[in-house]
């Protein structure tokens, strides 16, 4: 009997022996979990600061380059080939600048004209031009450019192709939503817009982008690479794909200084009509910021825009990993 006893006095301490690591176990795995959360909202805290000032600092880097370059800014300057990287409290902080014009502004479709957004036919023509190339069926085109047109205008007139509130609003559109009458804001906006759906997506992926112009498409020549070989080929009329490549190929490293400049380093090509405008300089610019910090990373995207390459405001910015 005394022995029983003596076993089942054991086996109730190796219990509560037990029931203690366990709890030990649950409080250790809560407290780590309490500290990474800490050191996560710390983390996000530094970011935000960080990406405040290093913004400030590329900001002032990209208008002292602009106060430099009047008339031209190619790949080769040193704002685009020069990363700027910092160590601050353990951390690695690599920021990046690009130029931002090499694309396709969507809200270039329209122009401001009487307080509305009325169609502007140069850029439809180029648009046009850019979703034939890409072998997309013309009636989807047509529909395409229609929708978002009226999408963006303040008017309540439907176009031949055209879709307004009553469409969006009205069961068969999920969610039920007004459109927008003002201009697109990102480019994931025009998955709303019935037509655009019917086209790979992809293609305004690669080559659109939505800036808050309503302007002609304007784009820096000296900094188009092969991907942009179909947005340039949609602004002249009379060159093809293979030319588009072919100037591509063959830009200066320095870039072209004026339109003379450009068009006779080319003779055989015809330029007449564009549809959009061709420039040497650039006005809108993205950058990125690269936060690495022991277990975490962290980054920023921003656009930035100058009116007459003086004053610079952000348009548009966007976090991952805070």
């Amino acid at each position: 009997m005394h022995t029983k006893t003596r076993g089942v006095v054991l086996i109730s301490v190796l219990m509560i022996v037990l029931l203690l690591s366990s709890i030990a176990m649950l409080l250790g795995n809560k407290y780590l979990l309490s500290l990474k959360r800490a050191q996560y909202i710390e983390f996000q805290s530094h970011s935000l600061n960080i990406f405040g000032n290093v913004e400030t600092i590329m900001k002032n880097k990209i208008e002292e380059e602009l106060r430099f370059s009047i008339n031209k800014l190619s790949k080769s300057n040193r704002i685009f080939k020069e990363s700027i990287f910092f160590k601050i409290d353990n951390s690695e902080i690599v920021g990046t600048i690009s130029d931002a014009s090499g694309c396709f502004n969507i809200n270039s479709l329209v122009i401001f004209k009487d307080g509305n957004f009325i169609e502007n036919p140069k850029s439809i023509a180029a648009y046009s031009k850019l979703l034939e190339l890409m072998e997309v069926d013309n009636n989807l085109i047509s529909e395409s450019v229609d929708q978002i047109i009226d999408w963006i205008d303040r008017d309540a007139l439907q176009r031949a192709n055209g879709l307004e509130d009553y469409y969006y609003t009205g069961p068969l559109h999920n969610p039920r939503e007004y459109s927008g009458m003002r201009l697109l804001i990102s480019i994931d906006e025009l998955k709303s817009i019935p037509a655009v759906r019917g086209i790979n997506w992809n293609i305004y992926e690669d080559n659109f982008c939505a800036l808050p112009i309503a302007s002609n498409i304007s784009i820096n020549i000296n900094t188009l690479d092969q991907n942009d070989t179909y947005l340039l080929a949609s602004i002249f009329p009379n060159i093809d794909l293979n030319d588009a490549a072919y100037i591509i190929d063959n830009i200066p490293k320095d870039g072209f200084d004026n339109f003379d400049n450009f068009s006779r380093n080319f003779p055989e090509l015809d330029f007449e009509s564009p549809n959009g405008n061709i420039d040497y300089k650039s006005k809108v610019f993205s950058t990125k910021i690269d936060i690495y910090h022991e277990d975490f990373q962290s980054s920023s995207q921003s656009i930035i825009m100058y009116e007459n390459n003086k004053n610079g405001f952000i348009v548009a910015r966007i976090y991952n990993g805070i």
